[in-house]
């Protein structure tokens, strides 16, 4: 019985080999197809008011079934794969205890126990090797999670080492660009093409280009989160690419495009590390007009079945009132000017030399951009500010205008100066956008030329 179990052996392995070849493969398609399927319920969960506001239920419903038809058609292909070898092993352990029992059976002077015996084992053989084999196949199959979580362990990290700047840097706010080249990776073509500027300190720079210019590249450019290829920042003289991440981007502030908030209250998304009072969060709030000026920010307290009092934000009455007040993952109970003019307050709390907007006024009214230009009037008069924006009226009273185009520099100076040009692109797009008349009268304001009328 030896040999022929040896060889049954080989024979299961054999079939177990070419099984997971295939299996395999169907099993990475099973683990990739799922994840679509949750991250498309959960953003559709996320966006449903919007979703049946504008009647695309049934749209997002057929194509959830598609998502999860696909998923229907990985796993049927590895279960196929596992009757498949299912069935050949199972054919292949009755050829093993048929021809057991013609050997025992030919045998002579066999008695009837050790007959018992040798059919007994043979079953039990046969159905052994094909638990073992299939327990080994799922375990190499649910080795797939395995697999990706270390490609994840495998992904470059940024790096954390550098020179650590002095405590009071940035002291002026000096910023100066030279020769910078930026892609976003080695293989790819540079989004920023050899770009140079100076930002003196105090000063206001509007930077204004057509859609993929490379302002938002720029933003990314001087917080490190892409590194440049060629060329130089520095920061009061320092390089930030020999600066550690954490003080870089620490000692300056943003205000994205996207507002970000964190689940919590208001109070530890204007300050998350308990740094400053309360005072000094209720002022932040009064700048931004999201309270009144002299109002109490925290609500009257409410008692609670122990006796003691915990504060508690009134009903139906401005989420700011109170520095407790639950703001949602994401800020989804924040309406989009609301998340925008919080995260300006928490860019005052934090006074920073350096202020990054990367077109922070894109989704909100006219009115908002007005009291968000209003707020960075009275508050950042000794912060050097960079500001990337879509709308001419955001910066056409700053300091300086950088008109980028294809990654490159096209125009740099003051608002009026570019306006003079007869074939400047700056003055090209103040002639487009249909207040040009509004934007001339900003910038003579700014750079105090009067014309009698």
């Amino acid at each position: 019985m030896v040999p022929l179990a040896a060889a049954m052996l080989v024979i299961s392995a054999a079939y177990a080999t070419y099984y997971l070849a295939g299996a395999r493969e169907a099993k990475r398609l099973e683990s990739n197809s799922r994840s679509p399927i949750f991250e498309f319920f959960g953003a559709t969960l996320t966006g449903v008011a919007t979703i049946r506001a504008f009647g695309k239920a049934e749209e997002y419903i057929e194509q959830m079934y598609q998502k999860i038809d696909h998923y229907g058609g990985c796993t049927f292909y590895v279960w196929l794969f596992s009757r498949w070898v299912s069935y050949r092993l199972t054919i292949l352990g009755a050829f093993f205890t048929l021809i057991v029992g013609t050997v025992v059976v030919g045998m002579p002077n066999t008695n009837a126990s050790l007959a018992g015996f040798a059919l007994s084992f043979a079953m039990g053989y046969s159905m052994n090797v094909i638990w073992a084999i299939r327990r080994y196949a799922n375990v190499e199959l649910d080795m797939n999670s395995t697999e990706r979580v270390v490609e994840y362990t495998r992904i470059e990290t940024e790096r954390q080492d550098g020179v650590v700047p002095p405590a009071h840097w940035p002291s002026q706010g000096r910023v100066e660009v030279t020769d910078l080249v930026v892609s976003y990776a080695p293989d790819l073509p540079p989004v920023l093409k050899g770009i140079s500027f100076t930002v003196e300190p105090r000063q206001r720079l509007g930077v204004v280009g057509r859609t993929g210019a490379g302002k938002s590249s720029l933003t990314l450019a001087l917080f490190q989160f892409i590194r440049a290829s060629e060329g130089k920042i520095l920061i009061d003289g320092l390089d930030t690419l020999k600066i550690t991440l954490h003080d870089l981007r620490s000692r300056m502030a943003i205000i994205p495009q996207d507002p970000v908030l964190f689940s919590g209250t208001v109070r530890t998304n204007l300050d998350a590390f308990g740094e400053h009072t309360d005072e000094e969060l209720r002022e932040a709030l009064e700048r931004v007009h999201l309270i009144q000026s002299g109002s109490n920010s925290v609500a009257p307290p409410s008692a609670t079945a122990s006796g003691s009092t915990t504060p508690q934000p009134a009903k139906n009455s401005n989420p700011f009132s109170s520095l407790n007040s639950p703001i949602s993952e994401g800020g989804l109970n924040l309406s989009q000017g609301q998340r925008q003019l919080l995260c300006l307050a928490r860019a005052i709390v934090s006074r920073p030399k350096i202020l990054i907007l990367d077109e922070a006024t894109s989704a909100v009214d006219m009115h908002t951009e007005a009291l968000i230009r209003e707020s960075m009037n009275e508050e950042f008069k000794d912060c050097t500010t960079v500001v990337i924006a879509h709308r001419l009226a955001t910066v056409v009273g700053y300091d300086r205008v950088m008109v980028l185009g294809e990654g490159k520099v096209v125009e740099f100076g003051a608002p009026w100066e570019l306006l003079q040009k007869e074939d400047g692109a700056f003055r090209g797009m103040v002639r487009e956008s249909g207040e040009e008349q509004t934007l001339r009268r900003m910038a003579m304001e700014a750079a105090g030329v009067f014309v009698e009328e």
